[in-house]
């Protein structure tokens, strides 16, 4: 039999998991002592100088790619980007050739918004979800951080609640995060990436709550 004090532990349990642990922090770099030797340096000859991190031989052909050793699902990645131009971040990746790219700064108007590509194969897509008028080419720097929960992505600019662009794609149920680089003048600063638990694991949690708390209640009831 399951007491009132396991019951209250495990409620207990669930409330410091959903509102303390929403997003655990798995990897920072601020690239002040180099890069660490955590990022892949895949294609581009990525290196850190004067604390920012830049590919050395920027590209889309093939895209340039720095990436991190983690299989991710649903996680967030924050960083700032100096100098918006056109670059971006890889989410759910596995190679430069699968994944999905949000391009910052980029094309269409001199470089200022957002907007993503669903890649496959080598293959990108069009422009999706475009938002322009947020930056000044190549000069703005803006802290831009993304949530990937489920099959929705979403851009925040500088600390806004609203995102500024979304993207609903079921094609990557998991991957890397990484960084892309098509500019000579755009570098990156303060990285960080935070995986967020899956809502099965408050579901877990919850439903083990109930099945202690069933007895528990049989038992007052015939009293």
């Amino acid at each position: 039999m399951i007491s009132r004090r396991q019951i209250a532990f495990a409620l207990g349990l669930v409330l410091t998991t959903a509102g303390g642990l929403q997003a655990q922090l798995i990897f920072s770099d601020d690239f002040n002592a180099g890069a660490s030797g955590q990022w892949g340096n895949e294609v581009g000859g990525w290196s850190a100088a004067s604390g920012v991190y830049d590919a050395a031989s920027p590209n889309n052909s093939p895209p340039t790619y720095s990436s991190l050793p983690y299989t991710l699902t649903d996680f967030s990645v924050t960083v700032t980007v100096n100098n918006l131009t056109d670059g971006g971040i890889w989410l759910r990746s596995s190679s430069n050739q699968n994944g999905i790219l949000l391009i910052t700064g980029g094309h269409g108007q001199t470089g200022t918004g957002l907007y993503w590509h669903e890649v496959q194969s080598g293959v990108s897509s069009s422009s999706l979800n475009e938002v322009t008028g947020l930056f000044t080419s190549g000069v703005s720097t803006a802290t831009i951080t993304v949530t990937v929960v489920g099959n929705t992505y979403s851009a925040f600019v500088n600390g806004s609640s609203t995102p500024a662009t979304t993207l609903t794609s079921t094609l990557f149920a998991s991957g890397k995060v990484g960084l892309y680089d098509f500019s000579a003048v755009q570098t990156l600063d303060n990285f960080s990436v935070s995986a967020i638990p899956e809502p099965a694991t408050y579901a877990l949690l919850l439903g083990a709550c109930a099945l202690g708390a069933a007895p528990w209640r049989r038992k007052r009831s015939v009293n």
